[in-house]
């Protein structure tokens, strides 16, 4: 069994809305109040099993483990997933994590963004800067700690090296070894490779999308410390030749980028970075991509394609599943790990609300499916910017600033989750 350590900062329980403090002796312990006309207290019960330790996974854990049930929380990795980049954090995921009682600890991992703005290869702006309002790029190790933290306090079980290798529509998880886990609910958040949708008898479907990317972070300069301090922090979006550069602050130190490209672009989605080659693109980024290219880590960095995964049903039994498991989408709206999180607070809300597991699960996925596959479609329409000749990226990014479409496309980040 493994824990990620307890920073000093995340023993300082947040105001406002959100859980109860109530005191304990190794600091604050979070408890959600009973909702009139719901079964909080007979929850005392009642266990659920989890498998996986990502973001969707921790949240389910804490959010159950605050409603009364005993959580044990499965990693199959020996350490939990804190590898990976920053993530961005919209107003929809800000409202989540005041209402878990967690966004002062959480905002202190990462960096406010203020701006965004849109660029062609040549530097040259597009459409107009936009301001961006609770809008953050966070570190996704500290979110994951102070979401651990938070589920260790709250008594969730956190088992790392646990593979869990079947579940039962029942309620159980098996482990590899052959070890069962009887539960009242059991959540796989597992992610996009996950096995137990197809164990369910779901079949999924995977959706290559014909572009992807490669993330990474390097140091974050004085000189970009300095502009951002004079103009307010940018997250910038270049976009040509079917290429997209995307750069932000990740915290106060580092810089987060993703490099953009059909599948079909040998040279584009190259690892190491082929520099000659999106130099040609993005002339005005020469610095930039020279940076990345001698900063990058490249044995952790590699180009994927990117995936939409439908499920027929996000349930089976008393089994829920959720995350890039159920409902992995394009990364251009930013709203793979949000959605997964609220999905997560939902779940609890609604295993709250009915103490027929299967009937909570029903309404559920009616409550989330539509807003989840909404973000899934939009994000997509997002990413046609890729493929548009140039001289129509600036027409179709003026287009999407329209009250009809700009509604549609920031309808997620709008959104107040359910919980909340």
């Amino acid at each position: 069994m493994g824990f990620i350590p307890l920073s000093h900062d995340a023993h300082k329980p947040d105001r406002g809305r959100g859980p109860i403090v109530e005191r304990a002796g190794d600091g604050p312990v979070l408890r959600w109040p009973a909702v009139r006309g719901t079964k909080t207290a007979m929850a005392m019960a009642r266990h659920a099993e989890v498998a996986g330790a990502g973001f969707g996974g921790l949240v389910a854990a804490v959010a159950l483990a605050g409603r009364g049930w005993s959580v044990r929380l499965h990693e199959r990795q020996p350490a939990l997933r804190a590898e990976g980049f920053g993530i961005a954090i919209m107003p929809n995921v800000a409202r989540l994590f005041r209402a878990l009682g967690l966004h002062a600890r959480i905002v202190l991992g990462g960096i406010r963004i203020d701006h965004w703005e849109h660029q062609n290869g040549n530097g040259r702006r597009l459409v107009p800067v936009v301001d961006l309002h609770d809008s953050f790029r966070i570190s996704r190790h500290h979110i994951i700690a102070t979401l651990a933290a938070c589920a260790h306090r709250l008594g969730v079980e956190i088992v790392t090296a646990s593979s869990v290798v079947a579940v039962d529509p029942e309620g159980a998880v098996v482990l590899e070894g052959g070890r069962r886990w009887p539960a009242d609910l059991v959540v796989v958040a597992d992610g996009i490779n996950s096995a137990m949708p197809e164990m369910l008898g779901l079949r999924r479907r995977r959706l290559p999308q014909g572009e992807g990317g490669v993330r990474m972070t390097i140091p974050r300069l004085p000189e970009d410390v300095a502009r951002d301090i004079e103009r307010g922090t940018r997250l910038t979006e270049a976009w040509a030749a079917g290429r997209r550069l995307l750069w932000c602050p990740n915290t106060e130190d580092t810089l987060y980028a993703i490099l953009t490209c059909p599948t079909s672009d040998v040279s584009g989605r190259a690892t190491p970075l082929d520099t000659a080659a999106w130099t040609a693109t993005f002339p005005a980024l020469a610095p930039l991509l020279a940076r990345i290219r001698d900063h990058t880590d490249w044995s952790h960095c590699r180009w994927a394609e990117f995936e939409t995964v439908i499920l027929p049903r996000w349930s089976a039994g008393r089994v829920a599943i959720l995350g890039d498991a159920a409902h992995a989408m394009t990364p251009y709206l930013g709203q793979g790990a949000g959605t997964a999180m609220m999905n997560a607070l939902s779940l609890a809300v609604h295993l709250d609300r009915y103490l027929d597991t299967e009937r909570a699960l029903a309404a559920w996925e009616a409550t989330e499916r539509p807003h989840t596959e909404h973000t899934q479609r939009w994000s997509r329409h997002y990413g046609w910017t890729l493929a548009m000749p140039d001289p129509l990226k600036p027409l179709w990014l003026r287009a999407k600033r329209l009250p009809p479409l700009a509604r549609r496309f920031g309808a997620t980040a709008r959104r107040v989750p359910t919980g909340c």
